[in-house]
């Protein structure tokens, strides 16, 4: 039971880690309108940021290329595992996450199927019929979208900010995110998002930072067949 439960938890966790960094990258520069001598509202040191203002700098980022540092905390062992790699995001929710150290990998996600391959080969689910990750993912996109209500209706959030820096702790209300989530906790300063913390219920966590982000990536109809189509690079 602990084996089976423990993939699931892995692939979920997966999924909120890559999510999380396509999601927030550094999120004050995805406003190309305000000009470079003018402050972006909310992230001046003496300004607190506002969870709605998070939420609509979110679902102003067109597309996203970003590199990523990825810890994962597991119980059964005394050093985190580190990954580091690439995401790319274009709407309409479409992720590609790939992983080139240690050892090669990608995560394609489309809004029907989440694809896997590794050097073991290609693991595909249907997410038309996995009612569980296809509401994880979706949750990702209301994110995206600066949805809060159907937000709220999915997690418990608590959400505290100073004049330097904030956080949102996100909690799943119900099964089956519940079952496998504990938390998952976004920090930064103004409209930068720093670190992105997944723990699980089992014990384990997994920590990504991003290294650097361009939000305002767009992709030609090459790239998106290349990265989003087919899941390989």
């Amino acid at each position: 039971m602990r084996s089976s439960r423990a993939s699931v938890s892995r692939r979920l966790a997966l999924l909120l880690a890559a999510a999380g960094i396509f999601a927030f990258g550094p999120l004050a520069e995805a406003q190309p309108e305000t000009p470079a001598t003018e402050a972006v509202p909310g992230s001046d040191q003496g300004e607190t940021i506002e969870l709605a203002q998070l939420l609509s700098a979110f679902a102003a980022m067109p597309g996203l290329e970003a590199s990523f540092v990825e810890e994962k905390h597991l119980g059964m062992l005394a050093r985190p595992l580190t990954s580091s790699g690439t995401l790319y995001f274009t709407q309409p929710g479409l992720l590609h996450r790939r992983v080139d150290s240690p050892r090669p990998s990608t995560v394609v996600i489309t809004p029907d199927t989440l694809r896997f391959t590794d050097e073991s080969g290609t693991e595909e689910i249907d997410l038309r019929s996995r009612a569980d990750v296809r509401l994880f993912v979706e949750s990702l996109v209301w994110i995206l979208a600066g949805d809060q209500a159907a937000l709220d209706a999915t997690y418990k959030s608590e959400f505290s900010a100073d004049s330097e820096r904030w956080t949102l702790v996100l909690t799943p209300r119900d099964s089956p995110l519940a079952d496998v989530i504990a938390t998952l906790t976004i920090s930064g300063t103004g409209l930068n998002v720093e670190e992105i913390r997944v723990d699980e219920t089992i014990g384990d966590a997994t920590v990504t930072r991003i290294s650097q982000a361009n939000p305002h990536r767009t992709f030609d109809d090459a790239e998106r067949a290349e990265l989003f189509g087919d899941g390989s690079l």
